[in-house]
């Protein structure tokens, strides 16, 4: 008598009587009971009930793009104006600095950002929300704009998105950890967004490359924020790094802390320097891949090196500037901003326009009595002129020296005195934002 296991065709054999390969039998299916299907069910209910969450609450809900005509197309430079007339102007209260971002300016408040054609005004494109944007600025050719978000931890300024200038489209997006009051500020590759206790830098996909300051995530690796508990007070961008002015518990002084804009990880900064200043009241104006400047409150300019290497530490230097120096009380957004032109980098005192070289960071020249840095005219390369307002319109300067080009270009403004005033070309036209409104200033004819 054979058992049952010996009876079993061995695998290859045939079933005697048939010559056919013997039937396998198949693992019984798995049971599934009333319960799992229920739990099935409800999972993808879940699932949708979710999606339809977020798109509900994110930029997907009541976002609208209009286009009107064909892209916008870069305009011809043209010689440095002797006259200027107003073309058009609009209201603008959510870019704190003109945008002459590509062939466009751009505009932005409650009712959208808003792609302008710079000789005409016509709104060639709108990307509109039911809320008005924290703050709108440029970056990699594009214009980024930052929208509010509400969560548990109150109102933040998270939702980021990259518009392209000739015609409104979407590009990348981000969900940031930016707060109230935030500005973006651009260099090179990177763009980072200002915070009194918190920043952080993206590259040109928005992927994030470092923060710095308080994070929101409960779980962090230890030690990762060894200064989250310092204020900052003036932050600026330059040669691939962020530098920013701190005020930290247990410090006698403001301190200069500089960080790599792209370190190994995103999750904890790399500084390449921090430094005691041994002043209060320290206003950061300039960095550059190898220094920064600073402006104390006694008048007094100081340049400092930034790198970690002592071979290549550049000593300090301080420069009196006097009556030019202005207030160093905290800027607008605590963001320290200067404008390249040619060789230099314009740096608005607040009472003054003063020309940096753009390698070494030095004061070459000074025009008091401006009421902004000023900007490059588009077609004066490559001997760079720099339009700086002035009370009664606009001066002419050779950047490299601060010396005149030509007489001062007359511009009527219908702002109070003293309001300042700041500057952006495209092509032909000039840009001012007097207050919340930008002006589009042209040649006659």
């Amino acid at each position: 008598m054979t058992s049952p296991t010996s009876a079993r065709p061995s695998p290859g054999s045939t079933d005697p009587g048939s010559g056919r390969p013997p039937r396998r039998r198949l693992p019984r299916p798995e049971r599934r009971s009333r319960g799992d299907l229920v739990a099935v069910a409800m999972l993808v209910v879940a699932a949708v009930v979710g999606t339809l969450l977020v798109l509900a609450s994110g930029d997907a809900q009541d976002t609208e793009l209009v286009s009107d005509g064909p892209p916008l197309q870069p305009g011809p430079d043209g010689p440095v104006p002797t006259a200027l007339v107003e073309a058009w102007r609009a209201e603008s209260p959510s870019t704190p600095a003109p945008l002459a971002v590509g062939p466009a300016v751009v505009t932005a408040g409650p009712d959208g950002v808003v792609g302008h054609d710079p000789v005409t005004g016509r709104e060639a494109w709108r990307y509109a929300r039911p809320e008005a944007p924290c703050t709108v600025g440029t970056g990699f050719g594009d214009v980024l704009a930052v929208y509010r978000t509400a969560g548990p931890l109150g109102s933040w300024c998270s939702d980021v998105a990259a518009l392209e200038p000739d015609t409104g489209a979407r590009g990348p997006s981000r969900n940031a950890d930016l707060r109230e009051g935030t500005r973006l500020l651009a260099d090179r590759d990177h763009v980072t967004g200002t915070g009194a206790d918190h920043v952080e830098t993206w590259r040109s996909d928005l992927v994030l490359t470092t923060e710095a300051g308080r994070i929101p995530t409960p779980v962090q690796p230890p030690d990762a924020q060894p200064r989250a508990a310092c204020a900052n007070g003036s932050i600026a961008v330059g040669g691939g790094t962020v530098g920013m002015i701190q005020r930290c518990p247990g410090d006698d002084s403001d301190r200069l802390t500089v960080l790599d804009a792209d370190p190994q990880s995103s999750e904890k900064p790399e500084e390449r320097s921090s430094t005691l200043l041994g002043v209060r009241g320290a206003r950061l104006v300039a960095l550059t891949d190898q220094r920064a400047a600073w402006a104390a409150p006694d008048g007094t300019l100081h340049v400092v090196g930034t790198s970690a290497d002592a071979d290549t530490l550049v000593p300090e230097t301080v420069f009196p500037l006097g009556a030019a120096a202005g207030p160093t009380t905290d800027p607008p957004d605590l963001a320290a901003t200067v404008r390249p032109v040619g060789p230099v980098l314009l740096w608005w005192t607040g009472t003054a326009t003063v020309g940096l070289d753009a390698g070494d960071l030095r004061p070459r020249w000074t025009v008091p009595g401006t009421l902004g840095a000023g900007a490059a005219w588009p077609g004066s390369a490559p001997a760079a002129v720099a339009l700086v307002p002035v009370p009664d319109g606009l001066a002419v300067l050779d950047a490299a020296t601060g010396a005149p080009r030509g007489p001062v270009v007359p511009v009527r403004r219908d702002v109070a005195p003293g309001t300042p005033v700041a500057v952006a070309a495209t092509g032909t036209t000039l840009v001012e934002l007097r207050g919340p409104t930008v002006v589009a200033l042209r040649p006659p004819g």
